[in-house]
């Protein structure tokens, strides 16, 4: 199965790179040589990082499996009910909060988050809530 997961935040100046890139690493298992770091000024040319990582094929399937084993269970039943809520043309779009992963706790979050979008191919429009719900479920 093609498997991408793409892993975006942003990171202002107040912010600890270190504690996240850290918790990102202890949650999923992601070395933090992984990641792509850009730093963009901001608003009164405060720093800011831009943050990315895309994971394929074994990476990609082992996130996976982390990602929703470790998602707090409302959370879950809420996006595998809901599935195609969550899903664009790009895949599967989810936030979960920075500031909980820090504590290792996965939220879903719609302010301060980090977006992961999964995505697979899906070839009639028709299986995708069914596709993504079986990604789920690995």
């Amino acid at each position: 199965m093609q498997l991408e997961v793409k892993i975006n935040l942003i990171l202002h100046a107040t912010e600890n790179e270190n504690k996240v890139l850290e918790s990102l690493e202890n949650v999923f298992d992601i070395e933090q040589k992984n990641f792509q770091i850009e730093q963009v000024p901001g608003h009164f040319n405060n720093p800011i990082l831009l943050i990315s990582s895309k994971l394929k094929k074994k990476n990609a399937e082992n996130f996976i499996k982390v990602f929703f084993s470790k998602m707090k269970k409302d959370d879950f039943e809420e996006v595998f009910e809901n599935v195609e809520d969550y899903v664009t043309s790009s895949g599967l779009n989810l936030r979960i909060s920075k500031q909980k992963l820090v504590s290792e706790n996965l939220t879903m979050s719609k302010e301060d988050a980090i977006k992961i979008n999964i995505s697979t191919p899906v070839y009639v429009k028709n299986n995708t809530k069914k596709i993504y719900q079986e990604l789920m479920k690995v």
